[in-house]
């Protein structure tokens, strides 16, 4: 069983902090991998402790020890996967997403939309780029309003008519304020989307639909599983703009 197997088969017993390590693990392997320990708990806001304790509930001695094994089994995957190219793990995820989509699910969103007041598009980091993609879509519509919001302006009051779809490939921390937001007494709840690869998204449950993608698995890619998830969402906007094309106007 290779570490990501490990891992997988493990998580149910993580904390909360072993479950952020866990996700940052799955994004950045290399650095994982190969950093030292200083340096990871530099960039991730992590203790040293906290590395241990996660590397001995896989049963490993130490983060020493779970280092050596996992840059074993990138070495292992970059062997395997010599002759894949990035165009064959990118063409494979668009395929997927392709072909299990939900268009139903997609034609009644698009509905939706058509009826909400404002839809709200987010997404931070490499998930930022579908949500642009998707106002540019939804802009050639004009009985759909669309906006991306500054984060750091949100707006104070939403609406119950608004919709707000979110793009958020592991965590969602970036949203967290937002939500926290939406929380508060007197504030009107909008019609909440999230569009994630991770079907245990931590804040699934604050949603009132959740679409979830296929995307590359780390065994197949480490080094790609990032970008595949960004793939996964184009994909995603380009099938709900093929959608978009069949309604007239």
């Amino acid at each position: 069983m290779n570490v990501f197997e490990l891992m997988d088969s493990r998580k149910s017993s993580f904390s909360k902090t072993d479950r952020v390590i866990y996700e940052a693990i799955k994004k950045f392997p290399a650095e994982y991998a190969n950093n030292s320990i200083t340096s990871i708990c530099s960039s991730g806001n992590l203790t040293k402790s906290a590395l241990t304790r996660f590397a001995q509930k896989l049963g490993y001695a130490g983060f020493v020890e779970f280092q050596y094994q996992f840059q074993q089994d990138l070495r292992s995957f970059d062997h395997q996967n010599e002759s894949l190219s990035s165009a064959d793990i990118y063409g494979k995820v668009l395929k997927q997403v392709s072909e299990t989509a939900d268009r139903d699910r997609i034609r009644a969103l698009i509905q939706k939309m058509r009826t909400s007041g404002q839809v709200f598009i987010l997404g931070s980091n490499l998930s930022r780029l579908p949500a642009e993609e998707l106002l540019i879509t939804l802009s050639f519509k004009k009985d759909i309003r669309s906006a991306i919001p500054d984060m750091d302006i949100l707006p104070y009051h939403f609406h119950t008519d608004d919709m707000i779809i979110i793009y958020s490939a592991i965590s969602g921390s970036t949203f967290q304020p937002l939500l926290k937001l939406l929380r508060r007494e007197g504030q009107e709840k909008p019609h909440m989307v999230l569009i994630t690869v991770n079907a245990k998204h931590p804040l699934r449950h604050n949603f009132d639909e959740v679409f979830v993608l296929p995307t590359s698995s780390m065994a197949e890619s480490p080094a790609k599983t990032v970008l595949s998830d960004t793939f996964a969402f184009l994909m995603f906007n380009d099938i709900l703009a093929d959608l978009l094309a069949e309604e007239k106007e």
